[in-house]
């Protein structure tokens, strides 16, 4: 049902142009048409019923049926009174063009019958033809519903496209906030882990080696400096509004090196190998394996005992296919103590999962004997 308060609002001001342009064109035809035998001349009447129907057409958006009824009726009128045919009739399929654009297809045809009725009777007061009328008015009434109808599914499909996109926008927005998200935690995961194993070899030689718990508080500030420059770009991106917000670099298989770096200044024993051509590598698939080597380096430093022996491998096979394994012998511990829990749960291995995935790889993690562990990371080849 249509809201009764639309029906007050006032017409569009294309819709005031068009009406009154209607209503010019009936008034100035009406005056000029000849009467032929068995015809009245226009009178006042003949004017109201016209500039009635065309002036209603202003609400034809808020009230294509009401717009349709008034028409109806005046044509009727028009009709039974036996003027001559002209453009006081115009309001009649620009009426049935406007049903059939915004009201339902039963609406609109049904509007069609009443004019056809409407029109039928009023021919019928006139003691004039009434079947070659019909014919007459059902063809015009129904190629002008018709037109109508198509004319909104056009407008309809153009809506949905426009939704479409809004939806494939909003869905790319949401998608790269996860990322933002993602590197937020993998980089404030990895800082943590390095200032919490640091701190501690600071606090165990600050008096026997003064010298060398200097060093682990060095490796604590360089930390706190990359995750808070880190920190700091991620949250100026959030800050920003609109799509055209600039976007903090992201990293890639060329900064893999600078993680082992940090690693083994943190104490930790690290080989990198590398192999293959990374240009071909996404650069989506460049950044998840660099926050794979990241997350597994953080995992090592929260799981691994000391002395533990960590081996990164990155391998660039044909057409970008990637493989990257971060495999560490699990240092000075029990075989396999506390490393199980690391594959059931921890938002670190869930969100690298995650990150792998969504860029098209795949990722397997899990304890290796006797103490070690292994994250394992492939992207096929590009297509």
């Amino acid at each position: 049902m249509i809201d009764a308060a639309m029906h007050t609002r006032a017409p569009r001001r294309v819709d005031v142009v068009g009406g009154l342009l209607i209503i010019v064109l009936v008034v100035i035809g009406t005056s000029q048409i000849e009467t032929e035998a068995g015809e009245r001349s226009a009178d006042w009447l003949a004017y109201v019923c016209g500039v009635g129907s065309a002036a209603s057409l202003l609400w034809w958006r808020r009230g294509a049926v009401v717009v349709a009824a008034v028409v109806s009726v005046a044509i009727s009128v028009y009709l039974a009174r036996s003027y001559p045919g002209g453009p006081a009739l115009l309001p009649g399929p620009l009426s049935m063009l406007a049903l059939g654009y915004v009201a339902p297809r039963r609406t609109a045809w049904i509007g069609v019958a009443g004019l056809l009725i409407a029109s039928a009777i009023g021919r019928a007061i006139a003691d004039q033809s009434v079947w070659l009328h019909l014919i007459l008015f059902l063809g015009w009434a129904s190629a002008a519903v018709l037109a109508g109808q198509a004319i909104g599914a056009r407008g309809e499909r153009a809506v949905a496209e426009r939704e479409r996109v809004a939806h494939a926008h909003d869905r790319a927005l949401a998608n790269e906030r996860l990322r933002i998200a993602q590197d937020l935690h993998d980089s404030v995961a990895h800082a943590m882990a390095t200032i919490n194993v640091q701190s501690g070899v600071a606090a165990h030689l600050v008096e026997r080696k003064p010298e060398q718990a200097a060093v682990a508080l060095e490796a604590i500030r360089t930390a706190s400096r990359d995750a808070l420059d880190e920190l700091g770009a991620i949250l100026g991106v959030l800050r920003e509004s609109g799509s055209a917000a600039p976007l903090a670099p992201m990293s890639g298989l060329g900064d893999v090196g600078d993680l082992v770096e940090r690693a083994r200044a943190d104490g930790v024993a690290v080989t990198l190998e590398e192999a293959g051509d990374r240009s071909p590598v996404t650069p989506i698939a460049a950044a998840a394996a660099y926050r794979v080597v990241q997350g597994a380096l953080t995992n090592t430093r929260r799981h691994a005992g000391s002395g533990v022996t960590v081996n990164v491998v990155v391998t660039v096979g044909e057409r970008g296919a990637l493989h990257v394994v971060v495999d560490d012998d699990g240092g000075q511990r029990a075989p396999l103590a506390g490393r199980a829990s690391a594959t059931a749960g921890g938002f670190g291995l869930i969100g690298m999962r995650e990150r792998v995935e969504s860029s098209g790889g795949s990722l397997v993690v899990g304890p290796t004997p006797p103490s070690g562990f292994r994250v394992e990371a492939v992207w096929p080849e590009r297509a």
